[in-house]
């Protein structure tokens, strides 16, 4: 029969030895590469946002399968992204895929006031926002309802 002496120190070596062998282990899994589902290395590509525009809307043509259509607006407000484009006059073109919201009339007229959501890219230089947005997709015209309408 051994002494209860000596059963605790070979218990001890046994917690010791598998203590070093979950240390090594943990630094070695943490290292061994990245997570299914994700990128070896992060995107490049700038972050997009959201560019909403408020005004008066005009000269709109509705897209079909083979052409696209346009809508312009005149720039009377804008979210924080696109606020240097106040006072501006913009036109875009509305793809088959873009969202059109039309008021109670059902259609949209030269006039009316609405809303023109593009995305874009976020950090894009004042002076050439307007050129930039133009040339994306243009992803919801919205015509709101005349004050005037009753």
């Amino acid at each position: 029969m051994r002494k209860l002496g000596s059963i605790v120190k070979d218990s001890k070596r046994r917690v010791g030895a598998l203590a070093a062998v979950v240390a090594v282990a943990v630094p070695a899994a943490a290292v061994a590469g990245t997570p299914p589902g994700k990128p070896a290395s992060p995107g490049k590509s700038a972050p997009k946002v959201t560019y909403v525009l408020h005004g008066t809307l005009s000269a709109y043509t509705a897209a079909n399968d083979t052409t696209p259509g346009s809508v312009t607006i005149a720039v009377t407000a804008a979210n924080y992204h696109a606020r240097s484009l106040k006072g501006q006059s913009l036109t875009f073109a509305v793809a088959p895929s873009t969202k059109v919201v039309l008021d109670a009339d059902g259609q949209i007229t030269d006039g009316e006031k609405g809303v023109v959501k593009v995305r874009a890219p976020k950090r894009t230089a004042s002076d050439a926002l307007a050129t930039t947005l133009q040339a994306a997709a243009v992803s919801q015209v919205v015509d709101q309802a005349d004050s005037t309408q009753g």
